[in-house]
């Protein structure tokens, strides 16, 4: 069932528990994540960046997401992730994603707000959820190579200006998580989340999800954290598998079950962190 993300995400907040938001980079993760969530009656929010959409097929990876999206038994969102681009914006909108975000925090925070505004005036014409973030979170998008992010957090005020006077349904802010592999535990600002989520009411997304210790995980889903993104560590999973099995195997549906299975394995470990078993 294809949803717009902020059904999911308030039952989640609701439940206290968060819904794991998985990238997707090809169709074996497409197909890994979906199977898995099935299995394991989990709500899951599937996304890309624009970076993966230009590389892969725009059109195509579009299309087959919202095939396996429409055909799940279970509530699906499809997201546009970190899109500092109005223009694929209005594209994913128009190519049924139900969800978009606007990351436009590397500006000022009035020109961030004014982006934010648009989006949602543009989401709402296609009943779809709108996302933006505050604050710098770290790392290199679509790399798997990261260390410790700078340390530009979030600020509470800002954070409240921000959702209130754009209208945005959900709220990514920095606080302390970095995209990609760590090299070093995250030091995450968990009274930052918990602060920031009495402010601002809307569902709190976190970023960086990958490779985040289990109780750093549970902790911030506790301190209001309603979604976390993951997509690293499905790469890795991929990556690792696919090597290995070329060794012996080139029949590529072969090939293709194994690698799903192993993806499969981390998607179902995140969907256990998250709470959101049996939540569908």
């Amino acid at each position: 069932m294809l949803e717009p993300s902020i059904q999911i995400l308030n039952k989640a907040k609701q439940g206290q528990y968060a819904v794991p938001a998985f990238n997707f980079h090809n169709l074996e993760i497409l197909q890994a994540i979906i199977e898995t969530a099935e299995k394991r009656r989990s709500p899951v929010i599937l996304q890309i960046t624009p970076t993966y959409l230009d590389k892969i097929g725009d059109v195509a990876a579009a299309a087959m997401a919202r095939g396996v999206a429409k055909a799940a038994k279970i509530p699906v969102a499809l997201h546009l992730d970190h899109s500092n681009s109005l223009e694929w914006i209005q594209w994913a909108l128009e190519h049924g994603f139900t969800s978009v975000m606007i990351d436009a925090s590397a500006l000022p925070l009035n020109e961030n707000i004014a982006h934010a505004r648009k989006t949602v005036e543009l989401a709402r014409i296609y009943g779809a959820t709108t996302e933006a973030e505050l604050g710098h979170i770290g790392g290199i998008e679509d790399s798997q190579e990261t260390g410790n992010p700078a340390r530009a957090l979030a600020d509470p005020s800002g954070a409240l200006k921000l959702v209130t006077e754009s209208g945005i349904d959900t709220f990514a802010p920095a606080v302390g998580t970095a995209h990609g592999l760590y090299k070093f535990p995250p030091k995450i600002n968990f009274s930052l989340i918990e602060k920031i989520g009495t402010l601002v009411k809307v569902p709190l997304v976190l970023h960086g999800g990958s490779g985040i210790p289990a109780d750093m995980i549970r902790e911030a889903i506790r301190k209001g954290i309603a979604k976390v993104n993951i997509g690293t560590e499905l790469k890795a999973a991929w990556a690792r598998s696919m090597a290995e099995t070329l060794i012996t195997e080139q029949e590529p549906w072969k090939v293709v079950l194994k690698v799903r299975e192993a993806v499969g394995q981390v998607v179902a470990h995140k969907i256990g962190l998250c709470g959101s078993e049996g939540k569908a």
